[in-house]
Parts: C-alpha cells; structure tokens; sequence
C-alpha cells in the first residue's frame, strides 16, 4: 500500500511540474503494476542469431566502408581507432556466435605457426645470428 502511494505521490508530482496527466497516469500504472519500463542493459533483447547477424553487419560495415574512408584521407588514428574497434567486434561476436569462435581460434593456431615457421627459417639461413 504505501508503495501505491508513493507512485501516485509521484504522478502529482510530475503533473505539478508541467507533465500531462496521461503521462503521469500511466507512470503510475507502471509503477503500480511493476510492469518493466526499458529493459536494464538499454537495448531490447535479440536472439543470439540475431546477434551474431547484427555483429556481423556491424563488422562488415566497419572494414568496408569506415575503414576505406579512413585510408583514402590519410588519417592514420582514425584508421587505428577503426581497426581496434573492429576487433572489438570480432573479439564480442567469438564470445556470442559458436562458429565464429572457433574460426578466431583456427586463425589465432595458424598465425602462432606462422611465426613459429618464420623464426625457424630465420634462424636457419641467418646462421643463427637472427
């Protein structure tokens, strides 16, 4: 009861303050009924292939449009800033999205190979002097 109170406390509140009555009518029946304004995080909730659709979206976009732009004029810390937000975005859709999680951890595999292989032939035509 004293929660129904305070809400309706807080409807005349907001009317005396220039809301309109409707408005303030219907915060109150949200609060009295409980019923969730927005969700907490701010955005509604996706399913998660939705999400990794949506992240995948996002990353094409940045790599193909922002990031061309980024190079045509030159601007290296936009270019930088880019390339860090997309893996930002690879990095939270291999956290989300099962496939693409392995896929970063095949090519995470092979770069480490990669660099095996490129000490290995350095060493072995330096001498050992590299």
């Amino acid at each position: 009861m004293r929660f129904i109170r305070q809400s309706i406390a807080l409807a005349g509140a907001l009317t005396v303050k220039g809301c309109s009555g409707f408005v303030a009518g219907m915060l109150a029946l949200g609060l009295i009924t409980g019923a969730p304004i927005a969700h907490a995080d701010g955005e509604k909730q996706m399913s998660k292939r939705q999400t990794c659709n949506r992240l995948t979206h996002q990353i094409d976009h940045f790599e193909g449009r922002v990031l061309k732009m980024a190079q045509e004029r030159d601007d290296a810390a936009w270019e930088k800033s880019t390339r860090d937000h997309v893996e930002g975005l690879k990095s939270r859709r291999a956290d989300k999205c099962p496939k693409y999680a392995e896929e970063r951890r095949l090519l995470a595999r092979a770069k480490a190979r990669a660099e095996l292989m490129r000490k290995m032939v350095m060493t072995a035509f330096s001498g050992g002097w590299f």
